[in-house]
Formats: structure tokens, C-alpha cells, sequence
């Protein structure tokens, strides 16, 4: 993007100025200006510039007059009215061009134009000139020796290394340090916003208001040719730059600041901003070793900033990351290789709620012996801890707590434990299963009582039969017939509620999970004579060893396959598949899945969400026992076990943990 070259608006009416920055706006960047004051300072400070001055302004002609003495080289354009005793009197003045209050749009950005050329070149003019005076003045005087003015440049700038933690505070220790090394009047740094890619000024003494303002651009000439060119900039030095274009712009940019020296400051390979000074308190100009020195400084003064900005970039790095671990709703522990506390979140402290007030730099076991031990262990075995779970005594809290071992590089550097408050877990989970308890007890109880009721009833109806033919033998023959099987089934009744209440202890052993499933297939053949059945099973070649019963996982295959069986009741195309797979994870533990699936018409509505309690069933002899006795096995063995169920069948799906390789 071209930057425009500036341009003063001089007037009080805002209907003209809002007319001439719409005019000119793509030609230069227009400053309005309404106070005498204020014009006469801008001015002074940026040197012959381009004026547009609207003669009904406060005391224009005198202001006119002033500066075709003072500023010669200012182009002035004057807005008036023609003929008028003013515009007569301005051009007594000489100005660059006189025109109405409402010139015309092409004509005035045409004049526009015809002011900056000349603008121009009267400023490449009056740079030679003054380089041809000074030439002169070399010849007709001895160049004097150089004096080193100022010894041990960086020994006031040790001030400023103690302001890390506060950026604004660095600048201004910068500026002192840099006005009491080189004895300057007026000394000022500039820096490059994070935010806006703009260069501002940021700490000062004695600068100018208008320099406090100053914003510049990142893609202003100033900045590109300090890029180009990373050295220096003083008055001396000028005419070393043998472009006039950039002699005139450098030379009106240290007029904008009022600098005698502008000193660039480079971080991280960019410009990061500058410095600038201007004459010495005493009036001795600067020579070419204070030039030499000032460059040391600037150096020094560049990585300064640039550890400052690092620096504010860790801390503010660091204060999110505690303010995230602070809020966090579990509490963190963290010690080092010495089990001494080194982070502490306040989750943990409200957790813990520790009678030591300081805890950061005190042995683990202010926490309490739990934590320590764990702390301890997990440095020692370089390896995480399983999930401990406890009722701290003092507190009554319960707490569940997980520890990692840090490490860097293989080397253990310390530990960290996550605790959890889970006393209103633990309760709601005693209370679920409470209920679940209650309503287990109320459905066995209900269940059982018309199990019981239906045996009972037959033997009570033949009891009270009994007196009046007991002399009919076949009545007797029948009646103790009739008794023998309902207390028969009344036995097994309870024989399966003693063994559903109290099951063996699984003995848990390496098994390969395809030979319980092999039996439990060949057992379901040989007690059921269905033509029509088909069993199929399959079995990938991935490993499926788990750590199991194999007598309690084939009772629960058992289950299933009978439960299906029973479902298709031997119907034409009856067929069941029992397929078993395994999968292994890329990291952790890896799983094993059995699934049986039927093609009958599904589980009935009114049991499909009962169908793992007890004695509930569809069937007339069943006791309704597979399914949970199945359930039972597998949460045994740590699986999970899922039924899908449609019109189209059914699938029970068993998922259980795989055999690790150092088990």
C-alpha cells in the first residue's frame, strides 16, 4: 500500500474541510487543523510540509506571512474569495496558488499534484544546498579529533534488566538509562503493537505532544528503509545517503520526532522499533565515536526487549495455564523426584483441606501417609498407580486419587496426583443401589410367590378331594402322583434359587474362549431334537485367549443358545450364529467378543426391559434364570453383555477383556 505524502488543512468551516478531504483524500493524507496555535507547531516540528489555508481563518494572513519567512520552502494553497481584499492581500505573499472556495474537483487534485512535485524538489534543493555548506565548511576548518564523551555506555541500564514483569516499566528504565549514559535533552522509544503491527510511542522525556501521537504504518518508507538498510540515522551522517528522495524523507522524520540520532532496535530478526535522541544538554554535537557507542547501546538495549517480550509471553503463558488448572473441577498435586511439593491447585486444598497453610516446598506427607505413599511409589517405579479410593478420617470425605510418573527424556523428574471428591457418588451410588436391591427383592418375591402359588394350589385342590374318595383308588394313585411332581418342582424351585443366590467362585485361568463355546454348542445339540435347527459357529484367527472360568462361560453360552432355541421353537429355517473375534487396541489391553444371534421374531415387548432380572419369562416351564445367570458370568470376567432385538431376531453381544501378553 502507497503511503500519501501529508498535507495541512487550515480552516474553521467543516463544510469546506469535509469538500476538500473528499476532493483530495486519494492524493495526500489531509491533517485538519483549526487553531493557530497548533498550526504553528506542526510547523515547527515536521518543517516545510504542504498547506491548504482557508484565508477566514484566525489571523491567516498573518500566519501566511510568518511562514514565507520562517519555512520558505512550504508550499501554501489559499482558499478564498476571488478579488477579495484578503486573497489581494495573500498574493502580495507569493503563495504556490490561489483558488475559490469550491474549486473544482479535477482541477485542485491536478494542483495538488503540481504542490507535492514541487514540494519535492524543493526539498532534494535545500538538502544539497545544505550539503554543499557543509563541504565548504570542511574545507575552510580543520575537522577536529573525535572525543570519546561517555565511558562505560550499558552501566546505567542495569535499572532497567529488574522490569521484566512489566513492559511499560522496561521502557521508561530504558529511556532514563539511555538520558543519563549519552547526557541527552530529549530521548524517546518507539515499538512495534502486537495487536496492530503499528509502530507507537511508548516512553519519552521531553518529547514533543505531536511525537507522543505519531503512529507509523509498517509499510511507511521510514520503516521499509530501515529495514533495508539496519544501521543509524543521524544528522551527521545524512549525507552518506546518496538518494535524495530518501535523505529528504529520513531528515523529515527526524524533524517529526525533533531527534539529532534515530537508532533502530532489532529482535528475533525484525524491527521491533527504534530509539531517538536529540542534542546534548551541553550543545557539543555528537561525533562519530558517540555514534559508535550509541550503536553498543542500542544493541544492548534491543536484547533487552527482546528477553522483556519473551519474557511477558512465558509469564502470560504461565498465568493461563495456572488459572486453567486452578479451575479445573479436580484437585492436582504435583512433587518432584524428592517427593517434595512443588504445585498445588486450590481444587486440591479444598479437597484435602490440610492444616498446614503453606504447602508448596513441604514434604509429601503433609498431605496425609495415602498421598505420600502413592507420590513415593509412583517416583520409585517410574509407573502409574491404579485408581485408589479412601475415606480420609479426618475429613470424612471420600476420595479417589490417580497417579502418573513424569518423566523427560526417560528420566523421572516427579509425580503427579488427580483427586476427586466422591463422597456424593459414593452415596448416590449406595442409594441406586438400594433401590436396585429393593426392587430385585420385590421382583423375586413376586415372582416366586406364583411360582410357588401354581404347586401348591394343585396339592391343596387334591387335599381337599382327598377325604371324600379316598376310597377310589385310582383317585389316590392319581393324587400321590400329583403331589410327588409338584413337590418335585417345588425342589427344583429351590434348587434354583440357591443356585442363582449362591454361584461357585469363578476360577479364573488362561482360556481359549472357543472351547467353552464348542461345549456349551455340543451340550445344547445333544438335549434338543430340532430337525430344523441349525447351529453355525465361527471363529476368527486373531488371539483369543482371555483370563476365565471355562465351566461358568459355558453355562452362560449354554443359556443363550437354549434361550434362542426355545424362541425359534424348531420352526423351518431355524438357524443360530455364534461367532467369536478378537480385536487388539494399538496401545492398552485388547478385547474379545462373542456374539449369538438368532433369526426368530425377537424378544417380547412386555419382558424386553426385565429380561436380566429373575424368574421373568414368557415360557410356561421356564423359570426365567438363563439370562441373568448368563449376566452374572460375564460381569464375573469384567465384560459387558448387550441384546439387540427386532422382528428379525435377536443378537446378544459379549465383550470381554483379552488375555495381555505378560499375563
Amino acid at each position: 500500500m502507497k503511503t500519501l505524502p501529508s498535507c495541512i488543512l487550515y480552516t474553521r468551516d467543516e463544510n469546506l474541510s469535509g469538500r476538500i478531504v473528499r476532493i483530495a483524500s486519494s492524493i495526500v493524507a489531509l491533517q485538519p487543523i483549526d487553531e493557530q496555535t497548533e498550526l504553528e507547531q506542526w510547523i515547527a516540528q515536521f518543517g516545510d510540509t504542504l498547506l491548504i489555508a482557508d484565508l477566514r481563518a484566525a489571523n491567516c494572513l498573518d500566519v501566511l506571512a510568518s511562514i514565507r519567512k520562517e519555512k520558505p520552502s512550504t508550499i501554501v494553497i489559499v482558499l478564498g474569495a476571488d478579488r477579495s481584499d484578503p486573497m489581494l492581500a495573500a498574493e502580495w505573499l507569493e503563495p504556490f496558488a490561489t483558488t475559490s472556495l469550491e474549486p473544482d474537483r479535477r482541477a485542485f487534485q491536478a494542483l495538488l499534484k503540481q504542490a507535492i512535485e514541487c514540494l519535492s524538489l524543493r526539498q532534494k534543493n535545500k538538502i544539497l544546498q545544505e550539503e554543499l555548506a557543509t563541504l565548504n565548511a570542511r574545507r575552510a576548518e580543520q575537522r577536529p579529533q573525535p572525543r570519546a564523551l561517555f565511558s562505560a555506555p550499558l552501566q546505567n541500564f542495569s535499572k532497567a534488566q529488574r522490569n521484566f514483569d512489566n513492559v511499560d516499566m522496561l521502557f521508561e528504565s530504558v529511556v532514563e538509562g539511555l538520558v543519563a549514559t549519552a547526557r541527552v535533552s530529549r530521548a524517546g522509544i518507539f515499538i512495534k503493537s502486537e495487536a496492530t503491527d503499528n509502530y507507537a510511542y511508548q516512553a519519552g522525556t521531553r518529547c514533543l505532544a505531536a511525537t507522543e501521537k505519531l503512529v507509523i504504518r509498517p509499510d511507511n518508507p521510514f520503516v521499509r528503509w530501515l529495514e533495508m538498510n539496519t544501521h543509524l540515522i543521524s544528522r551527521k551522517t545524512l549525507e552518506n545517503v546518496f538518494d535524495p528522495q530518501e535523505r529528504a524523507m529520513l531528515k523529515h522524520m527526524l524533524d517529526s520526532l525533533g531527534a539529532e540520532i534515530i537508532i533502530p532496535l532489532y529482535a528475533s530478526g525484525c524491527i521491533k522499533g527504534w530509539i531517538f535522541v536529540g542534542q546534548r544538554s551541553t550543545g557539543i554535537p555528537f561525533d562519530l565515536t558517540d555514534l559508535e557507542d550509541l550503536t553498543g547501546l542500542a544493541d544492548h538495549i534491543s536484547t533487552t526487549l527482546e528477553k522483556a517480550l519473551q519474557y511477558e509471553a512465558t509469564a502470560l503463558q504461565k498465568a493461563l495455564a495456572e488459572t486453567v488448572l486452578h479451575s479445573i473441577p479436580f484437585g492436582i498435586v504435583a512433587c518432584d523426584e524428592n517427593a517434595i511439593i512443588r504445585w498445588f491447585n486450590s481444587t486440591a486444598r479444598e479437597i484435602l483441606q490440610p492444616t498446614e497453610e503453606e504447602i508448596i516446598g513441604q514434604k509429601a506427607e503433609v498431605l496425609g501417609s495415602r498421598i505420600a505413599d502413592t507420590l513415593r511409589r509412583s517416583v520409585k517405579q517410574m509407573a502409574a498407580r491404579d485408581l485408589l479410593e479412601w475415606t480420609d478420617s479426618r475429613t470424612k470425605l471420600t476420595l479417589a486419587a490417580e497417579t502418573r510418573c513424569l518423566s523427560d527424556g526417560g528420566t523421572c523428574v516427579g509425580a503427579m496426583t488427580m483427586l476427586r471428591d466422591v463422597t456424593g457418588v459414593k452415596l448416590l451410588k449406595e442409594k441406586e443401589e438400594q433401590v436396585e436391591r429393593a426392587t430385585f427383592w420385590n421382583e423375586l418375591a413376586s415372582s416366586m410367590s406364583h411360582e410357588i402359588r401354581n404347586p401348591l394350589v394343585a396339592i391343596k385342590t387334591f387335599a381337599q378331594l382327598l377325604p371324600k374318595r379316598y376310597e377310589d383308588a385310582d383317585f389316590r394313585t392319581e393324587f400321590g402322583d400329583q403331589v410327588t411332581s409338584e413337590v418335585d418342582r417345588l425342589n427344583q424351585i429351590i434348587d434354583k434359587i440357591n443356585e442363582f443366590a449362591n454361584p461357585p467362585k469363578p476360577n479364573l485361568q488362561p482360556l481359549d474362549i472357543r472351547k467353552p463355546i464348542e461345549h456349551a454348542v455340543t451340550r445344547i445339540q445333544s438335549e434338543l431334537d430340532h430337525d430344523n435347527l441349525k447351529i453355525h459357529l465361527s471363529a476368527d484367527d486373531s488371539a483369543l485367549q482371555i483370563n476365565g472360568d471355562a465351566g461358568s462361560l459355558e453355562e452362560c453360552v449354554y443359556h443363550l443358545l437354549k434361550n434362542a432355541a426355545e424362541n425359534l421353537a424348531n420352526k423351518p429355517g431355524s438357524r443360530i450364529n455364534v461367532t467369536a473375534k478378537g480385536r487388539m487396541p494399538e496401545q492398552g489391553s485388547g478385547n474379545v467378543f462373542i456374539m449369538v444371534t438368532d433369526n426368530g421374531s425377537g424378544i417380547d415387548d412386555s419382558v424386553r426391559d426385565k429380561v436380566f432380572s429373575p424368574f421373568i419369562t414368557t415360557k410356561a416351564l421356564g423359570f426365567g434364570l438363563g439370562l441373568p445367570i448368563a449376566k452374572r458370568a460375564v460381569v464375573d470376567h469384567n465384560g459387558q453383555m448387550d441384546i439387540e432385538t427386532s422382528s428379525g431376531g435377536t443378537t446378544v453381544s459379549i465383550v470381554l477383556p483379552a488375555l495381555e501378553e505378560s499375563e
